[in-house]
C-alpha cells in the first residue's frame, strides 16, 4: 500500500513539474496545413467536385464567410465530400467540409447557416491549433508520467499505469474537445447575427433534427462533443443574456420552411 501511494504521488508530482516548466507552445502553419488536407482528400477520392449542392452551400457560406472577413486572414472555400451520416468539419486555412446528409438534413438556409457559422467560429478560434497544441502537452506529459512507475514497478509492471494513462490523455482531449465545440457554438451564433440575414436560432433547430436522427447518448466522459439537449440549453442561455444582439430573432422552429 506504502509502495503504490509512493507511486501515485511520483507520478502527480511529475505531471506538476512538467506542467509548471512546459511550453506547449506549436508553430502551425494553418494554410499549410489546410493544403495538406485537401489534397488528401482529393487523392482519396473523398471530394465531390459535381454535387448538386455546391449553389446553396456556396450561396449561404458566402454571407458567413463575409461577417468575419476582418477576423480571419484567409479566404474561405466550401467543398462537398462523401460521408454515410450527416458531418462537417473545418480545417485551418479556410476550408469547411460538409458532406450530403448535412446537406440534406439542413431544411433551411438558416440551419445550413448554423452549421457553416460552427466551423467558422472554429477557425477564427484557431480551435485546431489549439488542439495540436494540447495533443503536443499530452505527449510530452505521458512521457514525464511514465518514468516513475517504470522505475518503480519495471517495465512490465509499468503497463497497467500506461494504459492508465492512455485513458487519461483521450479523456482530456475529449475534455477540450468538449469545450472548443461549445466555444465554436457561441461564436457561430454571433457570426450568424452579424450578417443580419440568418437567424441564429438555426442552430438550435438543426441540433434538434439531429437528435431526432440519430438520438442525443453515450458516456459524457467519452463523448468529445457535448450533448445536443446542452448546447441546445447554452444557446437559449446565451441569447437571453444577450438580447440586444439577438432578441430580434424569431426562435419558433421554421423547419417547415424548407430551403432545396
Amino acid at each position: 500500500m506504502k509502495r503504490t501511494a509512493f507511486v501515485a504521488g511520483s507520478i502527480a508530482a511529475a505531471g506538476l513539474a512538467g506542467l509548471g516548466c512546459m511550453q506547449p507552445a506549436l508553430a502551425i502553419d494553418e494554410y499549410e496545413l489546410g493544403q495538406q488536407m485537401f489534397a488528401q482528400l482529393r487523392d482519396d477520392g473523398d471530394l465531390l467536385f459535381d454535387s448538386p449542392y455546391y449553389e446553396h452551400l456556396n450561396e449561404v457560406g458566402s454571407v458567413v464567410s463575409a461577417a468575419v472577413t476582418d477576423r480571419y486572414p484567409y479566404p474561405v472555400q466550401y467543398h462537398v465530400i462523401k460521408g454515410d451520416s450527416a458531418n462537417a468539419f473545418s480545417v485551418p486555412g479556410g476550408k469547411i467540409y460538409v458532406n450530403e446528409p448535412l446537406l440534406r438534413m439542413a431544411r433551411n438556409r438558416d440551419e445550413l447557416a448554423g452549421v457553416i457559422a460552427h466551423e467558422t467560429g472554429h477557425m477564427v478560434l484557431h480551435h485546431v491549433a489549439k488542439r495540436m497544441k494540447n495533443q503536443n502537452a499530452l505527449n510530452t506529459i505521458g512521457t514525464i508520467l511514465s518514468i516513475p512507475a517504470q522505475i518503480l514497478l519495471g517495465p512490465l509492471g509499468s503497463l497497467p499505469a500506461g494504459y492508465m494513462l492512455d485513458a487519461l490523455e483521450n479523456a482530456q482531449d475529449a475534455n477540450v474537445s468538449r469545450h472548443i465545440e461549445a466555444e465554436a457554438d457561441e461564436e457561430g451564433a454571433r457570426i450568424m447575427a452579424k450578417t443580419n440575414d440568418f437567424n441564429p436560432y438555426g442552430m438550435i433547430w438543426f441540433f434538434q433534427a439531429m437528435t431526432k436522427a440519430y438520438g442525443d447518448k453515450g458516456a459524457y466522459w467519452q463523448r468529445d462533443h457535448p450533448f445536443d439537449s446542452a448546447r441546445i440549453a447554452d444557446l437559449n442561455t446565451l441569447f437571453a443574456a444577450n438580447p440586444n444582439l439577438f432578441a430580434k430573432y424569431d426562435p419558433a422552429d421554421k423547419g417547415e420552411e424548407t430551403y432545396w
